[in-house]
């Protein structure tokens, strides 16, 4: 039941990154590609983070053989073709190289994930990194917006907050030094100021949310359907 209820966290996830990106690119204005050639790379973007996300989490990934382990290079695949013609350029192959590592060492080696403010600034980095900067690099340069590093911030915070339970006795995180109320305050201080930033009517934005979240059985307290509806907001506006 616990790896059912991790996939469809994942392919939620995975379809709440597909319509921000998206939404992303409508709000860059940019136009130099086919709607098409965008879906492709806002498909690749959203199956890459929810696979990284489901090979970081689920343990089995450590077990499995060479041969199930296969399954994880297709939403790599589809990535890579969305983004081919930007594999020429080695600024590309750096970045998705430094991820690679960051994601690697989530847990082992360094083990980033144990030390609090660290683990929410490079998580923070890596979606800003996949989702902004090298979209930017490949053209949609507006998306080189710092704004969205808050946004990214303030759902990893939230990701801990809603994790304080099961990481109790085993880790210390940002959210538990600071106590879910505090924590709680920060996250929403920070979307917030990203909202102020953006020029956002982010009282109908969060009134969405919590008509989702009562609503909808949606993982993980739906803060994540946040890229849901900011995308469908950017292709709306």
């Amino acid at each position: 039941m616990l790896l059912k209820n991790r996939i469809w966290y994942n392919l939620f996830l995975a379809f709440s990154v597909v319509c921000y990106s998206v939404g992303l690119y409508a709000w860059s204005g940019f136009s130099t590609e086919s709607l098409h050639g965008n879906f492709l790379k806002a498909n690749g973007q959203g199956f890459l983070i929810a696979m990284a996300y489901f090979a970081i989490k689920d343990r089995t990934f450590v077990t499995a053989s060479w041969l199930h382990r296969l399954h994880y290079l297709a939403p790599l695949a589809l990535y890579l073709e969305a983004y081919q013609a930007a594999l020429p350029f080695l600024w590309f192959w750096s970045l998705l190289f430094v991820q690679l590592i960051l994601a690697v060492s989530y847990q082992w080696g360094i083990a980033w994930r144990k030390i609090p403010v660290l683990k929410n600034l490079l998580i923070a980095v890596m979606w800003f990194v996949q989702l902004n900067l090298i979209p930017a690099l490949d053209g949609a340069s507006n998306l080189l917006y710092f704004p969205f590093f808050l946004f990214y911030l303030a759902l990893s915070i939230q990701g801990d907050i809603e994790d304080i339970a099961a990481d109790a006795g085993q880790i210390k995180t940002l959210a538990s030094l600071l106590g879910k109320e505090n924590a709680s305050y920060l996250v929403i201080f920070l979307l917030t100021l990203f909202s102020f930033l953006m020029g956002l009517p982010w009282v109908w934005i969060m009134v969405a949310l919590i008509v989702i979240q009562r609503e909808f059985k949606v993982p993980k307290g739906g803060y994540d359907s946040l890229l849901f509806l900011l995308g469908l907001y950017f292709l709306l506006r």
